[in-house]
């Protein structure tokens, strides 16, 4: 045989066009035309009419229907498992031809031994099964996935296996494929706690995953429980608003999306549930989900909860910040202005402890409604109420401005105030108070921590769109670890409280704020002991009214 290692020996195909196939040996070698049959040729006519033996009681139908059905078959001795013969389907299937597959056994195809082999098919006899799921190997080294199906027949009182032979490779590679997506969806299902659910219309019964059994307190071993058992575990309040949204759902394929509450069928625990689901007319089913939502349901009870207590205590805020503008600041007002008047000698003149005495009065007074108005600034920007009236003012004169209130503060340290605003800072559209605050704020605290007899620098430029304004003085300077605490309301630097200076901790903070309201921004440089330089940006132009 050409290819398959057997020299001088024709193949099968060759000896049909020689021989009738119906006709036996003796007849072949008692015939003229068998006068100079070779040895060899006989041994394979004799190999091809055995093989073919079967399919010679039937005729050329039978044997036309198994060489070419398109079925991989076999034909298998089960005593030596020997393959007996194979049709063209095998043979192109396995990668073999005819010769050299009908010189096999079948474990030269099953990767398992053949003791394995043989109990596999004791187990499938004892089982009463005729199919096995086997490995087959091919001529070009693949391994495939097999199921196999094989009947026993009877040929010349000898008992064969007729086995047709499946390639399941692809399904199997599927069926692992779709296990590992359940797997996925059982361990999402239950680290959700959502289930899924089928009802079907026809029967009236539903099926379900474990984890929505489970929410609903059934066993996981019910498979399909009956709609109606389902339902009684349902609020009966929850009922008709569920009713209807089904056939709402069937009638007009509106959305079925609603919430309701039960009672666990197991423990009669009460849970708030979600359930979402669609219709398939086609099928006439309900494919739907259920989700365990009573945690969640809780906590956006505490939320709300926590906001109700939350908008009151903001309106008692509100309340009280009113009450202390009205009856702090006016009182004040007028402690502060008596005191000035006193100070001023209007009503006659004061000995030197008097005069300190009340000098004491107004300075606290001040600072008292100082930190009045900066708590009720900071409140009104942290309860969104805090207006930026924006309008057009040149910078340079609000700056020459705020110099002036700032002037006393100085003259008092002895301190030089130097101002370098560049040309091209002029005109800007900015609320003009707030803009004065920050600068006054800044100004401020740079006199406060400048040594005496030193200077503060203000200066201005143009950078884009934007103005830079910085307040830089000489005195002790910040920490790097003290930086970031600055612009904290009501707080004050280690450095700061070891001077002893008297501060509310607002005006930092305020000025942050302010700057943030006007989309800019405030930083720092400083070394300790070296002085700092505080710095601000805002854009030229503004939106007209912003309420913040």
């Amino acid at each position: 045989m050409e290819g398959a290692g057997f020299d001088g020996v024709r193949s099968k195909a060759e000896l049909d066009t020689s021989y009738d196939s119906s006709q036996t040996l003796d007849t072949i070698q008692s015939s003229d035309s068998g006068a100079n049959i070779e040895s060899s040729d006989v041994a394979c006519v004799n190999e091809y009419l055995s093989a073919d033996r079967f399919f010679m009681e039937k005729g050329d139908v039978y044997h036309s229907l198994f060489k070419y059905n398109k079925a991989v078959t076999l034909l298998i001795n089960p005593e030596n498992f020997e393959i007996i013969d194979a049709n063209n389907a095998a043979c192109d299937y396995y990668g073999w031809p005819l010769e050299v597959i009908t010189h096999m056994k079948i474990h030269d195809l099953n990767i398992l031994p053949p003791d394995k082999v043989l109990e596999e098919m004791q187990n499938a006899v004892a089982e009463k099964r005729n199919y096995f799921l086997f490995r087959h190997k091919l001529a070009n080294g693949q391994i495939r996935d097999v199921e196999v199906y094989s009947s026993p027949v009877i040929v010349n009182s000898q008992q064969l296996l007729y086995s047709i032979v499946h390639d399941i490779t692809e399904r199997k590679k599927a069926e692992v494929e779709l296990h590992k997506r359940n797997m996925q969806l059982r361990t999402a299902q239950k680290i959700g706690h959502i289930g899924s659910w089928e009802l079907n219309l026809n029967s009236g019964m539903m099926d379900s995953s474990d984890e929505a059994k489970r929410i609903y307190g059934y066993d996981t071993d019910n498979e399909i429980l009956p709609l109606k058992e389902v339902q009684s575990v349902v609020l009966p309040e929850y009922r008709p608003m569920m009713d209807e949204a089904m056939r709402e759902l069937i009638e007009h394929f509106s959305p079925y999306d609603v919430q309701y509450r039960i009672a666990r069928r197991n423990d009669g625990a009460i849970r708030d549930i979600h359930s979402v689901a669609e219709y398939d007319a086609e099928k006439n089913i309900v494919i739907g989900t259920i989700q365990d939502v009573t945690e969640r349901k809780k906590t956006e009870d505490a939320l709300l909860h926590a906001k109700i207590v939350a908008e009151a205590a903001n309106r008692s805020k509100d309340e009280f910040l009113a009450t202390m503008s009205h009856e702090l600041r006016t009182p004040l007002t007028s402690v502060i202005g008596f005191s000035d008047v006193l100070l001023d000698r209007t009503f006659g003149d004061l000995d030197e402890k008097q005069t300190r005495y009340v000098r004491h009065i107004s300075d606290a007074g001040k600072h008292l409604l100082k930190l009045i108005n900066d708590v009720l600034d900071i409140s009104k920007v942290e309860a969104g109420k805090m207006e930026l009236l924006v309008e057009e003012f040149s910078v340079p004169v609000a700056i020459d401005e705020v110099q002036v209130l700032l002037s006393p503060l100085a003259k008092k340290k002895h301190i030089k105030m130097e101002v370098d605003i560049e040309p091209e800072v002029n005109i800007i559209n900015a609320d003009r108070t707030k803009f004065k605050q920050i600068l006054y704020n800044l100004g401020s605290n740079a006199i406060k921590f400048a040594p005496e007899r030193s200077s503060v620098d203000i200066s201005g430029k143009l950078m884009g769109s934007v103005i830079v304004i910085s307040v830089e003085d000489s005195g002790i300077g910040i920490s790097e670890e003290d930086i970031d605490k600055l612009f904290h309301p009501f707080t004050q630097l280690n450095s700061y409280l070891a001077r002893d200076q008297k501060g509310t901790g607002l005006g930092l903070a305020l000025v942050r704020k302010f700057v943030e309201l006007h989309e800019g921004r405030v930083w720092v440089e400083s070394r300790f002991g070296e002085g700092s330089k505080f710095s601000f940006s805002i854009p030229v132009r503004a939106d007209p009214v912003k309420v913040c």
